[in-house]
C-alpha cells in the first residue's frame, strides 16, 4: 500500500483539479466529503486520513495502511485505488454530484 500513498501525494495538484467543486482545498490539504466518511490528503505530512463521523478509522502512510475498523476496510481500499489512479472519477464521485 505504501506505493499508493506515494502516487496520491505525487498526484496532489491533479487531484485538486479533478475534485474542484467537490472537495475543500488549501495549499497542503485536500478534504473530500463522502458521508459518513471524510478523506483528508495531507501533502506536507505525506499521508491520507480516513475519518468516519469525525473519528480517524484508517491511515495510509508511506509505511502502509492501518485500519482501526475492519468493517470499513473494503471502502477504504476502494478509495485508495481510486485516488491513486487519476482516472478515478468513475468510482465514488458519482455519489457526490447533485
Amino acid at each position: 500500500m505504501h506505493e499508493a500513498c506515494r502516487k496520491i501525494i505525487e498526484s496532489f495538484e491533479g487531484l485538486k483539479k479533478i475534485l474542484e467543486g467537490r472537495a475543500v482545498f488549501n495549499d497542503e490539504t485536500i478534504i473530500i466529503p463522502d458521508p459518513p466518511f471524510e478523506i483528508r490528503i495531507l501533502k506536507k505530512e505525506e499521508l491520507v486520513e480516513f475519518l468516519c463521523d469525525g473519528e480517524e478509522v484508517a491511515l495510509l502512510t508511506k509505511k502502509g495502511l492501518q485500519v482501526k475498523d475492519e468493517a470499513i476496510k473494503d471502502e477504504v481500499e476502494m478509495w485508495i485505488v481510486a485516488l491513486s489512479n487519476l482516472s478515478f472519477r468513475r468510482y465514488r464521485f458519482t455519489k457526490l454530484r447533485d
